[in-house]
């Protein structure tokens, strides 16, 4: 096994840990323990608990982004836009794992400086991404020209991690169906009127 993907093995134990007992109590003995070897073989991969748990965020937001790509492959306009955010969301229960872990990095990084600031990154990085999206429909005039495309942006990213949060803390509440709705009904106030 790759020096690679052996970092990778631990970052997948890393989220079994944090998923089962919280990442107040993903120590790296913890994690260590989850992948059947000594805490050395962990420290060998990542020097503490915060290089870990920013490789183990880069790994999320890096599955994000690649989920996103191959939501809108070959979509167009409107649809498009929907399907990238759709992607995002936890719509079948093997998505909540992924949301579980995101919502334990949020709270993790708070009074960490060097995480909020890895967080901030990677928001700004979604925030263009959207707002590339929404320029391309206002050019081609499906959407309403007076918007303004940073503040839906924050909108769509707001309206994405309060769903995804809503079902990491009560599944039943957003069905799959909820979750499509709450998106395309926010779409809809985009879109220009005829």
């Amino acid at each position: 096994m790759s020096y690679d993907e052996r970092r990778i093995e631990v970052t997948e134990a890393t989220w079994r840990v944090i998923i089962r007992e919280g990442l107040d109590r993903a120590s790296m003995r913890a994690i260590a323990q989850e992948l059947g070897s000594s805490t050395g073989v962990v420290t060998h991969y990542f020097r503490n608990k915060d290089e870990l748990t920013l490789f183990a965020l880069e790994q999320v937001f890096g599955k994000l982004f690649t989920d996103m790509k191959a939501a809108t492959q070959g979509q167009q306009g409107i649809y498009r836009l929907e399907q990238m955010l759709l992607s995002a969301l936890p719509l079948e229960a093997n998505g909540i794992p992924g949301w579980q872990v995101w919502v334990a990095f949020l709270g993790y990084a708070i009074g960490r400086e060097p995480l909020i600031q890895e967080h901030q990154k990677r928001y700004d990085s979604l925030r263009q991404l959207i707002c590339q999206e929404l320029a391309d429909l206002q050019a081609a005039k499906l959407i309403r020209n007076d918007l303004d495309l940073t503040l839906e942006a924050h909108a769509l990213i707001a309206l994405v991690d309060g769903i995804g949060t809503g079902v990491v803390i009560n599944p039943k509440q957003f069905s799959a169906e909820q979750q499509r709705y709450l998106v395309q009904r926010h779409i809809k106030t985009l879109v220009t009127e005829f």
